[in-house]
């Protein structure tokens, strides 16, 4: 099953096909200190992608989804215990270096939009007052439900964070996956059904986040070589194959005060309401049998 939804995957929402490269394409030697091994992310390229390099992260945009594909960040102790006591007062900005009807607009998430401006790399990562300004670029962003974005993925936010500060250094990527039509926001911006964050710690190994784009309070942890499979993007290509195939043990979610914490399931559980067959989505019976299964992966994430 997860062998057929990665292929729906690639063809459907990522589009990146093996292909001439783009002279858009920024240089892939641009800013290496933000990739592992000074390599970012592999994915089949398109003539609609453009790597940004920003000052302490990277995205690779694309023009057909209006959202990043990844946005890769080289995290240290020293950024993120400065983070602490950075105020957050920064406001979204549209990316001037993307052309107008290429890029997200602030429009498109204004009032009755449904859905957050979520970070991909996230403001609180940066200890430095223009980076964290810089994470703010739409570019950076998705349209990710409240309840992702202020519990689910806040606390795995913060757990990578913990993470970073325990171990002293991490490279970390971070994206959406889009395995069947969603919906746009707006009519413009492509809305993924899951959220993926890949932590790579140099001498100890590598392992994924993955958390549906909804009200499911669970999430997965996966390997690389799982992750790559699933989404269509490489996050660390110069890892080694036993390090790809072991997912390091990534710590739980750390819920704020009086919230309760995302539980803990198989990525078979997580990824099981979706369905990657060719019956189109507004098949009344393809939307039975899919609110069906997203109820069983909500009961098994609900139960204790």
């Amino acid at each position: 099953m997860l062998r057929t939804i990665a292929a729906s995957t690639l063809a459907f929402a990522l589009c990146f096909s093996a292909g001439e490269a783009s002279a858009r394409d920024s240089s892939q030697s641009a800013c290496p200190q933000i990739f592992a091994d000074g390599r970012p992310p592999a994915i089949g390229r398109h003539a609609d992608n453009r790597l940004l390099c920003f000052r302490a992260y990277a995205v690779m945009h694309s023009a057909r989804t209006r959202t990043a594909v990844w946005s890769a960040e080289h995290l240290t102790r020293a950024a993120v215990d400065a983070a602490r006591d950075l105020p957050r007062d920064s406001d979204f900005y549209e990316e001037p270096r993307l052309a107008r009807n290429e890029r997200a607009s602030l429009n498109d998430y204004g009032r009755g939009a449904g859905f957050d401006r979520g970070h991909l790399a996230p403001s609180g990562d940066f200890g430095h007052k223009a980076s964290q300004a810089e994470s703010f670029s739409l570019a950076n962003v998705i349209p990710q439900h409240p309840f992702s974005n202020r519990r689910t993925w806040s606390h795995l936010e913060t757990s990578t964070r913990r993470l970073v500060r325990k171990v002293g250094t991490a490279y970390v990527v971070t994206g959406p996956a889009f395995i069947r039509d969603a919906g746009t926001l707006r009519g413009r911006i492509q809305i993924p059904d899951f959220v993926w964050k890949a932590i790579y710690v140099p001498g100890m190994g590598a392992a994924a986040y993955i958390a549906r784009n909804d009200a499911t309070p669970a999430y997965s942890v996966v390997s690389i070589a799982e992750l790559a499979h699933f989404v269509g993007v490489d996050p660390f290509p110069s890892l080694p194959a036993p390090m790809r195939m072991t997912a390091l043990d990534l710590p739980p979610p750390t819920p704020h005060p009086g919230e309760r914490v995302a539980r803990k399931v198989s990525f078979a559980c997580l990824a099981g309401a979706e369905s990657a067959t060719a019956v189109p989505a507004a098949d009344p019976l393809h939307k039975l049998a899919r609110t069906a299964s997203t109820m069983l992966a909500l009961a098994a994430a609900y139960a204790r």
